[in-house]
């Protein structure tokens, strides 16, 4: 974009005057203006490199940090939520195990989260890694699952409410990893 507006400029000036006779010196100011235009480009790209080799940047505020707290925070705030909830909604019932295992496996997943909030640069990446994994072979298999549903509605094996119903709750998933 350097040096547009100054090409069109000159690139305006008209090839003959009124008495048909050749504008003068139009043919110099093309070449001036394409000289500056080439001679800027040039010296910017091996000028600031130079002038700029030994400048240091300020960091930058990072929410990063902040945001990752808040996280830890609140599955921290979370975890303990469920150990309360779920001892009491275990009380007393006969399937007490059944909310011990629910909890735990929610309490897992917020453990999870901690710990890729709370590890380094390399955790951070690693943990991303996985999930970006975890995101495509979820897919992989909603995509399995919605072929699976369409192929035993068209074999009438499945009836067609019961299949909208299904395809619905796997679209929606689906939004959740794409979205």
């Amino acid at each position: 974009m350097r040096g547009a507006i100054t090409l069109a400029g000159v690139l305006t000036l008209p090839l003959a005057m009124t008495d048909g006779s050749a504008f003068p010196a139009r043919d110099l100011a093309i070449f001036l203006a394409m000289g500056v235009i080439i001679l800027s480009l040039i010296a910017a790209s091996l000028g600031l490199p130079l002038l700029l080799r030994g400048l240091e940047m300020p960091p930058e505020p990072s929410y990063l940090a902040e945001e990752d707290k808040a996280r830890v925070a609140a599955a921290e705030a979370a975890i303990a939520a469920i150990e309360r909830d779920g001892h009491g909604m275990a009380e007393g019932k006969a399937d007490a195990d059944l909310y011990v295992t629910a909890a735990a496996r929610i309490m897992d997943l917020y453990r999870q989260r901690i710990e890729s909030r709370e590890g380094g640069v390399e955790a951070r990446a690693a943990t991303a890694r996985i999930e970006r994994i975890e995101r495509d072979l979820r897919l992989a298999a909603l995509k399995a699952e919605r072929d699976a549903i369409f192929g035993m509605a068209r074999s009438g094996t499945l009836g067609s409410e019961a299949a909208r119903k299904l395809v619905r709750e796997i679209d929606l998933m689906e939004a959740r990893y794409t979205g």
